[in-house]
């Protein structure tokens, strides 16, 4: 009886995947996720992100996502690149998702205030699925356990600032303009729905220690919808001749679905974030209001451009 719930569990969320795209809590770190515009938003000339989430491990199988991506900022005339690794693996079926994306923005700066941004992205994935761990009350024949395809977005984003104090970001972004095939039962034709996002993120510095970070961010995709409403805090803890601290906190929420809360810290180049999901949703009875950890981990570092020095030959002078 339980491997019978636990098969309509998986088929229903299944469902789900397929009009769904993986996601993490901590969306403003997977920027190839969520807008290919955003790459080279960053203060270093190369950053490395490390990123993983494990989800609904009290209620079933656990649902694992790992992102490992390295972004290059300014590589040719205000061009930046980014690419990305995903492995995302799902349920008693393991159903995975693997791909590979590489991103190209463009930053034009209007003026001293403005800044607009425009992206794209490639990607290249396979899904799989195991049946090996399913119950099925008939003989299912199904022709494919893999299929790949290729997939296209674009982003545009706009930067903002009002003073010194003050600046927004916000954009937009329309993943899988290809509408790339889905399905693993041969000559049916399912297509992944486009997925358009939009976003937005004040940062207010309300003193030299204090940054103050309010996000926005709005998913649809097929009828199904995501919305995430919080705030980062950031504080500057220093001393004179030592590195930069930097404290994180915030607090995030999925709109019927969870609270997150995030805290990390930054010291110098290294920045690491630990989030948990806590499920308020109508599952909560079976999860006890557990959901997902998520950790990320990153590195941004600069190269100095070594200006040539070249030797001056002096004419002499003649009297």
């Amino acid at each position: 009886m339980i491997r019978f719930i636990t098969t309509l569990f998986f088929a229903f969320f299944c469902y789900k995947m397929f009009s769904q795209d993986v996601h993490f809590s901590q969306f403003n770190q997977t920027k190839s996720l969520i807008n290919p515009a955003l790459i080279g938003f960053q203060d270093g000339d190369y950053k490395l992100q490390l990123q993983r989430r494990s989800q609904w491990q009290s209620v079933s199988v656990p649902f694992n996502t790992f992102s490992i991506s390295l972004e290059a900022k300014n590589i040719f005339k205000n061009c930046s690149f980014g690419v990305q690794l995903l492995d995302d693996i799902a349920g008693d079926s393991h159903f995975k998702t693997n791909g590979i994306t590489s991103s190209i923005s463009y930053k034009l700066k209007v003026n001293n205030r403005n800044n607009i941004s425009c992206g794209i992205l490639f990607g290249a994935y396979q899904r799989s699925i195991d049946y090996s761990n399913l119950v099925f009350n008939d003989v299912e024949n199904i022709p494919n356990k893999t299929i790949d395809f290729f997939d296209v977005a674009i982003g545009g984003a706009y930067e903002h600032d009002f003073n010194s104090s003050m600046t927004i970001i916000s954009g937009l972004s329309l993943f899988h303009l290809n509408k790339p095939n889905q399905t693993l039962l041969g000559s049916k034709n399912i297509e992944l729905p486009i997925n358009s996002k939009i976003h937005a993120s004040v940062i207010y510095y309300f003193n030299s220690k204090l940054q103050i970070k309010p996000t926005l961010y709005y998913s649809e995709q097929d009828g199904f919808n995501e919305f995430i409403s919080g705030i980062r805090v950031n504080y500057l803890r220093n001393k004179p001749s030592s590195e930069a601290i930097v404290l994180r906190a915030g607090l995030f929420n999925r709109k019927n679905d969870a609270i997150i809360p995030e805290f990390g810290i930054k010291i110098d180049n290294f920045d690491a974030m630990v989030s948990y999901d806590i499920n308020i949703s109508s599952l909560n009875a079976a999860s006890d209001y557990k959901g997902g950890f998520e950790v990320s981990l990153a590195y941004e570092w600069s190269i100095s451009k070594l200006i040539k020095k070249t030797e001056i030959n002096i004419c002499p002078k003649y009297l």
